[in-house]
């Protein structure tokens, strides 16, 4: 537990050094975010706010898990490839965000990347992850059914949907962040019931890169809240791209190093009905030229049924906390047999 909360200081302090420069440093060179024209008329009054806030989660927790791991080893000789794996996905997946965030400011508009090329990045990200996992951790291809002693080895298929994992909990996330504040809370919320799984695992069933998983979750937990002082509505910055690549990338690498794919969409729960709700409202407006929402990402729909974006937000992390805390009863409910 010791290394968790020294992570957890560490990434807060540094967070909040990145944070406080990344928003005197736009502000002097007059850099900010360009604002969806198809969005809800009311977030105009935001264009021009400092964005790649998420450089403050990458940085943070990189830099407080190698302090910790680095104590660690020099301690008790420990150290875990899983560890850094997991380390991995989440720089990677917030590279991909960040040079999405640069080319929309360096072109000054909203779109980065085209869509296309983010697929294929992330594409290339689930190669890597593929490969690694295979051949360096010999991660086991076995999927794990909640409440239930039932495990199944489903071979090369075990791939397919940890891929689909890492594309859909990328993109996910990067969905929810629509709102000031929101994405930073709900991925607080849900990394904290992966910190205290992994913590459970370590110290009930001695998997020893476990403490790594729940030491990185612990910093990025602390970055998210510290961002959330100079995120909340109004927002003096806003993570990008960087920042819900990056956290949905780490939300996806945990809960497969874990073993708790399934789970994920419970304790994930919330990132799964922002997701759906554009799907939904795509397919609809294809097969019938109507919208089931007033606008999708669902918490826009909310937003122009004139809810106070601050109210939005509020109850999106109840219901978050409510997904999570389902998931994390139905994890615990192994430990009552």
């Amino acid at each position: 537990m010791n290394w968790i909360f020294l992570s957890l200081i560490i990434s807060s302090l540094l967070s909040i050094l990145i944070t406080i420069i990344l928003i005197n440093y736009q502000r002097k060179k007059k850099i900010g975010k360009s604002i969806r024209d198809d969005g809800p008329k009311s977030h105009s009054a935001k264009a021009g706010t400092p964005t790649m806030g998420g450089l403050a989660f990458l940085i943070s927790t990189t830099f407080a898990y190698i302090i910790v791991s680095l104590i660690k080893y020099y301690r008790h000789l420990e150290f875990s490839k899983e560890g850094v794996f997991v380390l991995s996905i989440f720089i990677l997946c917030g590279f991909i965000g960040f040079i999405d965030d640069y080319i929309g400011l360096k072109m000054k508009r909203n779109l980065g990347l085209r869509g296309w090329v983010k697929i294929g990045l992330l594409i290339a990200v689930c190669i890597y992850f593929i490969l690694f996992s295979k051949f360096v951790l010999n991660l086991s291809t076995t999927i794990t059914i909640p409440f239930s002693n039932k495990v199944y080895d489903i071979g090369f298929w075990y791939y397919i949907i940890t891929s689909l994992i890492i594309m859909s909990s990328t993109n996910a996330v990067n969905l929810t962040d629509g709102l000031d504040g929101l994405a930073a809370g709900t991925s607080a919320i849900v990394l904290a019931v992966f910190t205290f799984i992994a913590f459970l695992e370590w110290t009930i069933f001695d998997i020893k890169y476990d403490i790594d998983i729940a030491v990185i979750c612990g910093g990025a937990i602390a970055a998210c809240v510290v961002f959330l002082w100079w995120n909340t509505p109004p927002a003096e910055i806003f993570m990008g791209d960087v920042g819900s690549f990056s956290l949905g990338g780490l939300i996806a690498a945990s809960s497969i190093l874990l073993k708790q794919e399934i789970l994920l969409i419970v304790i994930g729960g919330i990132f799964v009905a922002e997701a759906l709700s554009v799907i939904i409202q795509v397919a609809c407006f294809k097969i019938s030229k109507k919208r089931v929402f007033k606008m999708a990402p669902i918490h826009h729909h909310f937003e122009l049924m004139g809810w106070p974006e601050v109210k939005v937000i509020t109850r999106f992390w109840l219901i978050c906390f409510l997904f999570s805390s389902l998931g994390f009863f139905l994890y615990y409910l192994k430990f009552l047999d």
